[in-house]
């Protein structure tokens, strides 16, 4: 069953035990890492917890709306941080004007669904509907080829050969229904689902969990797992990718242990890119 909040708020009290800057010594290496409180924060936890990281410590830090990851990380204050996918990361990058951050593993899906309070079908949703997306660039334009995929819109560019980064509205090309679409911090999402303006939202399945929504049962439409390219990743300064702690993570966050353990506890909302054991 699903890891709950308190989980994730002990989890941090954990890490936070021992901090120390990242170093190597007879206590072993600490690793200081960014992460989102769910899943990373928990499956994080559990590799602490397992033995899987030798004399390796992990301190978490999880990401609060105030904070870019990816800044903590350039800036030396992290060795790591693991809460976005590919697309994401290069639009960063590229709007950042940044090029040394590197994934060193890919650990698990999270698919984006669509959700809603006031209709409980995709064929319900009403001429003229108000959908609420992801603000960022690369999550909205996610959230329009969710739609499409379920007939609701028509994009003019493939999803395979779309640009993420530069993805918007204007790239709907039919839109049947006359669906309107408004923009919304991916955090904020689940709970605008009361809002009587939205009819439903499209929302990453982190922040579904966080609001006590199960992806695998209460997404109306859900991404495809198969040839997914939006697996979470574990991201890193390319100076330190060959550290033998980074790699030591790496190596346990792609374990089939690891992804045994997913499969557990997600049921589904949350899915190990490499095969369990």
């Amino acid at each position: 069953m699903f890891l709950r909040r308190t989980a994730v708020l002990s989890a941090a009290a954990l890490f936070t035990v021992g901090l120390a800057a990242c170093s190597s010594g007879g206590d072993g290496e600490t690793l200081v890492i960014s992460a989102s409180s769910t899943p990373h924060v928990e499956i994080l936890e559990h590799i602490a917890n397992s033995g899987a990281m030798g004399d390796v410590k992990l301190d978490v830090k999880p990401v609060t709306g105030e904070i870019d990851p990816n800044e903590l990380l350039v800036a030396g204050d992290v060795q790591a941080n693991y809460f976005q996918h590919a697309p994401y990361l290069a639009d960063w990058q590229k709007q950042k004007g940044v090029s040394d951050l590197v994934a060193v593993a890919d650990v698990h899906l999270e698919p984006m669904g669509l959700y809603s309070e006031k209709i409980t079908a995709v064929d319900q949703l009403a001429d003229g509907s108000t959908i609420a997306l992801p603000k960022d660039t690369t999550n909205f334009a996610r959230g329009l080829y969710l739609l499409e995929s379920a007939g609701l819109i028509q994009m003019d560019v493939p999803f395979a050969d779309a640009d993420l980064s530069i993805v918007m509205q204007k790239n709907i090309k039919a839109n049947p229904k006359n669906l309107k679409f408004v923009e919304i911090e991916r955090s904020q999402l689940a709970r605008n689902l009361g809002d009587p303006q939205i009819t439903a939202a499209v929302i990453n399945s982190n922040y579904a969990i966080e609001a006590g929504l199960t992806p695998a049962k209460d997404a109306l439409l859900s991404e495809k797992v198969e040839n997914n390219p939006f697996a979470n990743l574990l991201v890193v300064r390319a100076a330190d990718q060959s550290d033998p702690g980074i790699q030591a993570l790496a190596e346990a966050l792609e374990s089939p242990e690891t992804a045994t353990w997913i499969q557990e506890n997600y049921s589904g909302s949350v899915v190990p890119v490499h095969a369990a054991s």
